[in-house]
């Protein structure tokens, strides 16, 4: 039977925002919607005040056509994130609190915002540290955005990571790189024993695949799957946002590539379910 909780990821890229509801059939996901709205041309540039006000407008709008129970994801883009990979000591076992305040004081070295500003998750695959920060004002912003607007959120992950959780229920393997372009920016994210290697840049000097490359990794050992309505010469894989659902009744926007964040984001599991074993 259906799952009667609709799934939803909520991307903002430079121009627009998107969304995408899903939800789960047996094992199987059903597309249930993707919708898109164009920000104006000078949001950017507006106060976060200003900025919050545009998007709560849109969030209510879309929040009146959707059912009662329905989880949101939402991500940040990298570049306004940092992340460090840390070894923890072998001869210290840390266990709760203990290791939560050892990582937090370690970030005090590697990042440049002090304990006040900014708010750490992490993962701990083997005896390494895999450690995210953010801004706390980033992540109240959108924390009072879907509070406001009547969702209820789930998670704030990091927009390339979405590429992982769209490849999976594609069937994509996990030891493998995915690359995705959009609106003039390049977003990837590396195999899944790789948990740091992610990133998102602006377009700039790099205006194919083939420049891209060389950024990846230094030694290219797994395949490379790319999406984008933007078709690319150099790429030996591509596959496109249709494959991680078994059905769907909506009519596919014809800019099927603008989704592909957004979706990743509505299709995002627990977190162990990313981990390499």
């Amino acid at each position: 039977m259906y799952s009667r909780r609709w799934n939803i990821g909520i991307n903002l890229s430079q121009t627009t925002i998107q969304l995408v509801a899903v939800r789960k059939h047996r094992k199987y996901w059903h597309l249930c919607e993707c919708w898109q709205h164009n920000l104006p041309d000078n949001f950017a540039s507006d106060t976060e005040i200003e900025q919050q006000s545009i998007l709560l407008d849109i969030l209510n709008q879309w929040r009146k056509k959707l059912p009662r129970n329905c989880h949101v994801s939402t991500s940040l883009p990298s570049l306004r994130t940092l992340k460090q990979q840390i070894t923890l000591p072998e001869h210290l076992p840390l266990q709760q609190p203990e290791l939560d305040w050892y990582l937090q004081a370690r970030a005090e070295k590697y990042f440049p915002l002090n304990a006040e500003e900014r708010i750490i998750d992490y993962r701990i695959i083997n005896n390494q540290a895999y450690l995210n920060g953010a801004r706390k004002t980033d992540i109240l912003f959108w924390q009072d955005l879907f509070s406001k607007s009547g969702f209820t959120l789930k998670a704030i992950d990091v927009a390339p990571c979405a590429l992982r959780y769209l490849a999976r229920s594609a069937g994509l393997p996990d030891e493998s790189w995915l690359v995705h372009y959009r609106q003039g920016e390049w977003l990837w994210v590396g195999p899944i024993s790789q948990p740091t290697s992610y990133n998102q840049i602006q377009e700039n000097a790099i205006t194919s695949l083939s420049q891209l490359i060389p950024l990846l990794t230094e030694q290219l050992n797994q395949p490379i799957y790319y999406i984008s309505d933007h078709h690319e010469p150099d790429a030996e894989h591509s596959w496109n946002l249709l494959q991680a659902f078994h059905s769907h009744t909506i009519k596919i926007p014809h800019q099927l590539g603008d989704f592909v964040i957004a979706a990743g984001l509505a299709l995002r599991g627990k977190d162990n379910e990313y981990v390499s074993s």
